[in-house]
């Protein structure tokens, strides 16, 4: 299994490229996986809805079931340890898949992918972020960091072309 960050500034359009890329793998008949990781806290399940009172009442862990589609509620707290996706990579639900996406996680251990729009009105990460592979966007960077980018060797992507990407991460 080989994950992949796909990270970038707040409206940036990181879900987007993440939907094309998934939707090209999946075409090409990759088991793809994806994780959405978000360095804010918030409540994931609805309030007052029979699944957020079992786990307020301590079941652990909750399984929502709707149709054709399940939710599993778990804890995350280990003690002093902040939870991480790695947590899922290691979970057998994750083990039989060809790649994992995950939108986030900046400071996590894989390769990872900055999508970049200028109208985000914010820098690129690569600069600051280690690990950072490529790059995605069809605006053109400013001069620093247009040469800061071919000195650390980043590949560089066309948005509108994701069967190239695809391509990359499957090299």
């Amino acid at each position: 299994m080989k994950p992949f960050h796909i990270i970038g500034q707040p409206g940036s359009g990181k879900t987007t490229l993440m939907v094309d890329l998934i939707s090209e793998l999946v075409r090409q008949g990759i088991r793809v996986g994806s994780i959405k990781h978000s360095a804010h806290v918030h409540e994931l399940d609805k309030p007052g809805k029979d699944s957020f009172c079992h786990r307020k009442a301590g079941a652990s862990p909750v399984t929502m079931m709707a149709g054709d589609m399940a939710a599993i509620y778990l804890p995350l707290s280990r003690g002093n340890s902040k939870p991480t996706p790695q947590m899922f990579l290691e979970n057998p639900l994750y083990q039989n898949l060809d790649m994992v996406l995950i939108e986030g996680w900046i400071s996590g251990p894989y390769p990872k992918i900055e999508m970049w729009r200028k109208e985000a009105g914010r820098p690129p990460l690569f600069t600051k972020v280690e690990g950072v592979r490529a790059l995605v966007t069809d605006d053109s960077l400013d001069p620093d960091s247009s040469s800061e980018a071919k000195s650390a060797g980043l590949r560089l992507f066309q948005r509108k072309s994701p069967r190239d990407i695809v391509a990359y991460l499957l090299e």
